[in-house]
């Protein structure tokens, strides 16, 4: 790898002289970690598939994994969907086993929500 690839992939760290570790530089983003939610972001679905057949289909497939609540999808979000499960533990078992799954020809894309959905019920 030359040495001017290798300054391009790090222009956003930093080696602490001190220490010798390696820091993100101040005012650049760093991907925050996101705690396990009961609501699945399920990305990279086929979009030639009518929103009525993925939705059927991804309810059979993380039914599965546990008792789904919901399926949310919007004609305006082709190729996205939240997965909303009962419980944590199947959810986390739901995103463990099922990434990059062959779902219609694609590898599905699952990662925990940003923010949890809130069931009917619930305050």
């Amino acid at each position: 790898m030359a040495a001017s690839q290798r300054r391009t992939r790090n222009a956003d760290v930093s080696t602490d002289p001190k220490t010798g570790s390696k820091k993100p530089k101040p005012g650049t983003k760093t991907a925050e970690p996101v705690t396990p939610k009961r609501t699945l972001y399920v990305s990279n679905l086929n979009d030639k598939i009518k929103i009525a057949t993925l939705r059927e289909n991804l309810y059979l497939l993380f039914s599965t994994y546990g008792e789904v609540v919901n399926v949310a999808m919007s004609p305006k979000t082709r190729g996205q969907a939240f997965v909303f499960l009962q419980k944590l533990d199947e959810a986390n078992l739901a995103l463990i086993t099922l990434q990059d799954e062959p779902f219609f020809g694609k590898p599905l894309r699952i990662a925990f929500s940003r923010h949890e959905t809130r069931s009917v019920g619930e305050e």
